[in-house]
């Protein structure tokens, strides 16, 4: 079940004209909408990804400067990672030793040494995607930036690298050489220090080893209480590899870099500029959220006879199997174990339930049990006295209990009416 999305920007979520598409708004209002959390990861600062999401009244949390600032709804910041001083005269280094041109990312602004050349980079980026760069606009957006403070033109960037209130957090090295680009990447990395990643085919982004999106969105999930198997996060390059590598559901875009394509369980059928993100991400949710009842069946029921393999039971050799499916879609699954003294063996169904509420679970749906002699799973197995009492302890009048030995043979019962109708509950203590 997919309970948090992590989008890039560009290349991604925004078309080539730097909008966020309709269909990707509407995306992300039904995320909003249906309790999924949204959050943008993105390699532009924060105060140049916030216009695009004001645009559309979108508000959500932001990963910024490939994960080197974090900020949450409120715009606050939640974590920082700057570049220390010394890997950034390090990299300067190696760029100048080459002739490659660079930009300093800090907190507040962007210092560049020509606005001119860097219009003339962007351009040069949209034109290695198959697209033809507006460069009025790009002209008239630099403008906007530089007078908003977002960029700052200067001679001398690094007189710049050591502000107190204002930490440097990344470096882009800029260049069309692509030989230049790779002889510095070789050398950065000889760098514990830093991480290297790209944001395009013409550009190296050099960054504290700690920020990357994937240590951003690790932090972002945990903040929520969401696993990583239940997140889906979608880009389209090698910035975005980071937090491909550690989610349940990758997702990479149609336009996007070779590699990301080879490392990502699924891949866009439409581009950014064809809202490829809410063509695709609507598709999953379809599938991983709105399972039907008879699906979700058969899949519990294989979870509970996978989960006999794992029954301790020297005693009875009577294997035991549950899954416990929750409020939110995940299943929890257990075995009976036995003891020598016969009192602490714990049932399969109590074990599934034992685990999910030591993790903070205390909401299900339904459970799945099976059992036999030797893992012969050849009739049902109902649930004892005392595991109908914990079940009952946590459930509801809608809650679900399943019977059988194969996902093709099955029964689903109402607990409280046809298995435990008259029941001793919480309710009556009241």
């Amino acid at each position: 079940m997919i309970k948090l999305i992590a989008s890039d920007m560009d290349g991604t979520l925004l078309n080539n004209e730097h909008n966020i598409p309709e269909k990707n708004v509407e995306l992300i209002k039904y995320a909003q909408n249906n309790n999924i959390e949204f959050v943008v990861a993105t390699g532009r600062a924060y105060y140049e990804a916030l216009p695009a999401l004001e645009e559309n009244n979108i508000v959500c949390d932001v990963i910024s400067f490939n994960g080197g600032v974090v900020y949450n709804k409120n715009k606050e910041i939640i974590s920082i990672t700057p570049i220390q001083v010394k890997d950034l005269y390090y990299t300067i280094g190696i760029f100048k030793s080459l002739d490659i041109s660079y930009q300093l990312y800090t907190k507040n602004t962007v210092y560049t040494h020509s606005i001119e050349t860097d219009i003339q980079a962007y351009a040069d980026l949209i034109r290695s995607i198959g697209s033809t760069p507006d460069l009025e606009y790009l002209r008239a957006e630099s403008k906007k930036r530089l007078q908003n403070g977002h960029v700052t033109e200067v001679e001398n960037i690094e007189l710049y690298l050591n502000q107190e209130h204002n930490p440097s957090i990344k470096i882009i090295g800029i260049s069309n050489d692509l030989d230049k680009l790779k002889k510095a990447k070789k050398l950065l990395s000889e760098n514990e220090n830093i991480a290297v990643t790209s944001s395009g085919t013409n550009n190296l982004e050099v960054m504290d080893k700690n920020a990357t999106k994937g240590y951003a969105l690790k932090q972002v999930s945990e903040t929520y209480k969401i696993s990583l198997k239940n997140t889906l996060a979608i880009g389209d390059n090698l910035n975005d590899e980071a937090m491909l590598k550690i989610v349940e559901y990758s997702v990479a875009m149609q336009n996007a870099n070779p590699h990301l394509k080879e490392i990502a369980k699924y891949t866009t059928e439409k581009n950014n500029d064809e809202a490829g993100v809410a063509d695709t991400i609507f598709e999953l949710l379809s599938i991983h959220n709105n399972q039907k009842d008879e699906e979700i069946n058969r899949l519990l029921i294989n979870k509970a006879i996978e989960a006999t393999k794992f029954s301790y039971v020297p005693y009875s050799e009577f294997k035991v199997g549950a899954a416990l499916l929750t409020e939110d879609g995940e299943i929890y699954t257990g075995c009976n174990i036995e003891n020598a003294s016969y009192t602490p063996t714990n049932c399969a169904e109590r074990t599934a339930i034992f685990k999910a509420v030591s993790e903070g679970i205390t909401k299900f749906k339904k459970i799945a049990v099976v059992g036999g002699p030797k893992g012969n799973i050849e009739t049902y197995c109902p649930p004892c006295g005392v595991c109908r009492q914990v079940i009952a302890e946590f459930v509801d009048e809608n809650f679900e209990l399943i019977l059988g030995t194969s996902e093709n043979n099955y029964e689903v019962y109402n607990f409280f009416k046809e298995v435990l109708p008259l029941s001793f509950t919480k309710n009556n203590l009241k």
